[in-house]
């Protein structure tokens, strides 16, 4: 409801009473009761109609926010009420990080008041688990390592850094999960028309970043209030957001592993040209093209099984078909919210 100045119309004129009127008496037909109202709408005309009237509107649009409103999740003591969607942030002291080094120190960290198990989380809403990094320095260092040429087909050469500032991630293990999702046939390269090379230096098609949500969002934008990992193609940068790292997504139901390679796969497609796909495979999987840290509905209300690869085995269809815009990207948002 939008909030309006109340209008003020002038006050008609007050007719004299009569000389000869008496005045009312005390009683069911003087002051008291109806008396007593007439006396009051009389001199006060509309606005005697207006005020009850306006009371029983804000009794009414208090009782809609109670039961519309967002329910919070429950506090400990010296902790901010938030939603779950919005966890609360605790600022630690943080140590200065040097460029060009892959080693990270403290920085400012997110702590998530414990879930209702009355309250059920959206599918897209991160779910509850360990403290991550909030803020990064916004600087990345390549971490060490190269591999030969995974693959057939066009060369794509790519690092793998992570944003200064991030911490309770090993980076030489964010590093080989990145590696063995990529290696896999599974992945893009049992296409035979891809072929992909890890370097630590020189020229590069794109970078595998690991980062804090506040660059991700600095980046990417944040239009859907959702933590997501994006393909920043300005930049060359695919990021990977550490809080999604760290809490997965619903639907993978507090399975890191398969979500990692999700992540990588589908970011990694993107910047090999890939668009969001919609639909299920036809074995009833989601293609990894899907934005199943949204969810897996699709139309008609069906919803798909998780999968992290573009190449799943067995499955003539993969990796499904995909469509350009933002249109289809908000209907499935639609579906999945």
């Amino acid at each position: 409801m939008w909030d309006r100045e109340p209008v003020t119309r002038p006050s008609a004129p007050q007719r004299p009473r009569p000389a000869a009127e008496p005045e009312p008496a005390d009683g069911p037909a003087g002051r008291g009761g109806a008396g007593r109202w007439r006396a009051f709408a009389g001199r006060y005309g509309w606005r005697a109609y207006a005020l009850p009237l306006l009371a029983l509107v804000t009794v009414l649009a208090l009782v809609n926010m109670g039961l519309h409103g967002d329910d919070p999740q429950p506090t400990a003591a010296g902790q901010a009420t938030a939603p779950t969607s919005s966890p609360v942030v605790s600022t630690p002291a943080s140590s200065p990080v040097a460029s060009g080094s892959a080693a990270v120190s403290s920085s400012r960290k997110v702590s998530t008041p414990a879930s209702s198990p009355a309250v059920p989380l959206r599918s897209w809403q991160l779910p509850p688990g360990p403290a991550y990094t909030f803020n990064g320095t916004g600087s990345f260092s390549t971490i060490d390592g190269s591999s030969s040429v995974l693959g057939r087909g066009q060369l794509f050469r790519f690092t793998i850094d992570i944003e200064n500032g991030i911490t309770g991630v090993d980076p030489k293990t964010f590093a080989a999960t990145v590696m063995s999702a990529l290696s896999d046939q599974r992945s893009w390269i049992g296409s035979g028309q891809v072929a992909l090379q890890r370097v630590d230096s020189g020229p590069v098609d794109f970078r595998i970043s690991l980062a804090a949500p506040t660059t991700v969002r600095n980046v990417c934008g944040y239009t859907l209030k959702i933590e997501t990992s994006c393909n920043a193609g300005s930049v060359g940068r695919v990021m990977l957001n550490v809080s999604r790292w760290t809490r997965g997504a619903q639907v993978y139901d507090g399975n890191l592993v398969d979500y990692h390679r999700y992540a990588v796969n589908h970011e990694v497609g993107h910047a090999l040209g890939h668009n969001h796909a919609h639909e299920c495979l036809a074995n009833g999987m989601a293609p990894v093209m899907m934005q199943q840290t949204i969810g897996t509905r699709v139309a008609g209300g069906r919803t798909c099984r998780p999968n992290p690869w573009p190449f799943p085995a067995g499955v003539a269809d993969a990796p499904g078909a995909e469509q350009v815009g933002d249109q289809p990207d908000a209907e499935f948002f639609q579906r999945n919210s």
